[in-house]
């Protein structure tokens, strides 16, 4: 397969979780397989999922509700639901719920194979469509995009990069970054500041910007070496 997606994979069955993570990692997928919805913020923190295969019956919070959270959350990411429950309601109430896919169990892992191919083509087209900076990254929806893939921003890190991107030559003092995250000029705040900047750098040079990319300008501030496109 040409694209490798990051997939988490949610199934109360133990042996059917681990035999479909199996096999979808001997296809070079990264999986996070978890038993129930309330793994999800705990043991995928930070993986920034292209897909989520879900299956209906959970324990404690459903499939149903669990892909409408996560479409609110992530438009673009896609949803596959895996069930037993093959009624036409049940279907329509996936969709409904923000699903792609709605595969009846017991799915031939061909199927699934196909449908996640479906999805890696439409996504690689997605973003050829969308013309990014020689050399550069492209931000949109607090997705921090680049040669080496896509990366997910939290909501400060996004006001960080933004500002960034749109001063004068790439660069803020320490007054206006301060400033931007509502902060004092103590030391600990300093540090704070550092810790937000450390961060942010890491996630550029996930996303593929080489060498300096967020330069420390001492005395002064922070300077941003690679062009980034902000799209609204």
């Amino acid at each position: 397969m040409a694209a490798h997606l990051s997939i988490v994979l949610v199934e109360d069955n133990d042996d059917l979780r681990e035999l479909t993570a199996d096999a979808l990692r001997e296809e070079g997928h990264r999986v996070v397989a978890l038993s129930c919805a309330e793994e999800l913020e705990d043991q995928s923190r930070g993986v920034l999922a292209d897909v989520f295969l879900i299956d209906l019956n959970l324990p404690g919070e459903d499939g149903f509700s669990l892909s409408r959270r996560i479409r609110q959350v992530h438009p673009l990411v896609g949803i596959i639901i895996i069930s037993a429950r093959s009624d036409l309601q049940d279907k329509v109430i996936g969709y409904d719920s923000g699903a792609d896919w709605y595969l009846p169990k017991p799915v031939p892992f061909a199927e699934l194979s196909a449908a996640l191919k479906s999805f890696a083509r439409r996504r690689q087209a997605q973003q050829v469509d969308t013309v990014m900076p020689s050399g550069g990254l492209r931000m949109q929806q607090r997705q921090l995009h680049g040669p080496e893939g896509s990366v997910r921003l939290t909501p400060a890190e996004e006001n960080l990069l933004t500002a960034l991107a749109r001063a004068p030559s790439g660069r803020l003092e320490n007054w206006q970054l301060l400033e931007l995250f509502g902060l004092d000029s103590a030391d600990i705040s300093k540090t704070s500041l550092e810790v937000r900047i450390t961060r942010l750098r890491k996630k550029l040079s996930l996303a593929g910007a080489q060498g300096q990319c967020l330069e420390s300008i001492r005395g002064i501030g922070y300077q941003l070496n690679v062009p980034v496109q902000v799209i609204a």
